[in-house]
Formats: C-alpha cells, structure tokens, sequence
C-alpha cells in the first residue's frame, strides 16, 4: 500500500512516563489497519516506550485474515516490544468488541510480559496509565512538550509564592 494512502496518524510520546498514544482523526479502513499497527509496532521500539494507549473505538470491521494476522502475527510481536502497560479503548462496535476481547483472551494463555486494562473513556485510561500523574483530557495532550499537569501547577504555585 502506498505511504499516500494510510490515514494521517498523530503520535504522542510522553518521555517522563515512557507513554506512547496513538491515534487518527478520519476512519480508517481494514486495508490501512495493518500498515497502522506495524507502525505503532516501530513507534514503540523508536521510543522504547513502556506504556501504551491504544484507542481501538473507530475500529474498521475485522475479517478473518486480519483476525488471524493480529493472533499470529501482531500480538506475539507486542508481546516482545518491551511495553509494561496496555490501556485499550474498546471498540465502540459490538462485533469488534467480542472481536478484539476475544483476541486478548486468546493471547493470555500464554503469561504476558504487560498489564492490560479496557476502558470506554480516554481520561480514565490516561488516569490509569500515568496513575494521575500527567494531563488526562484531549486538550492537555496537544502540546508534546509540556510538562505534565501536576508539574506545571506545582511551578506556578512556586513561582507564585517566590513573587510574594
């Protein structure tokens, strides 16, 4: 598939956590789902990131093929990509719910190397993450290099009380 065809992604790294965000502002389809996650796959391994929010609600209909590439191909390769925590927004889609947690049942007979947590909410999955230690809303991610919330009040407190 040629680069001009996959949906324009926006990553977000957070240094201080070692967290990696992913996500898309138009739907993507079932061709462009693969070429997706193999790039989250080098994102990872680039940021040797530890923490991984993955946002699956705008999920394209799963067909087999990529059901069975996900099982035998994606999953055992994010099994051994280093991350320690896994915050997954569920598919908003029933059937790629029962889909995709039917493809995490599946992989942990096997003992993974990772927390995993659902969510149906961004914030609380950032929350878990960053156990309330970075910004949690949308509006807080949109400057890459900001400090995480908390710092950034604990300055401004600072720098108030050294005004005084």
């Amino acid at each position: 598939m040629p680069p001009a065809a996959l949906p324009r992604l926006i990553l977000r790294y957070n240094q201080h956590l070692r967290m990696l965000r992913l996500w898309r502002r138009e739907r993507s389809n079932a061709q462009q789902l693969l070429p997706i996650l193999e790039t989250l796959l080098v994102a990872i391994r680039r940021y040797q990131a530890r923490q991984l929010l993955l946002n699956l609600q705008a999920l394209p209909p799963l067909v087999q093929e990529v059901q069975v590439w996900l099982q035998t191909g994606w999953l055992p390769r994010l099994r051994n990509s280093g991350i320690q925590r896994l915050a997954v927004l569920l598919p908003l889609d029933v059937y790629n719910r029962m889909v995709v947690e039917g493809l995490l049942l599946a992989s942990m007979h096997q003992t993974l190397p990772y927390e995993i947590q659902y969510f149906t909410e961004v914030a609380a999955a950032l929350e878990w993450l960053s156990e309330a230690e970075t910004p949690t809303t949308d509006h807080d991610w949109t400057g890459s290099r900001r400090a995480p919330m908390l710092v950034r009040c604990y300055q401004r407190r600072h720098r108030r009380r050294a005004g005084s």
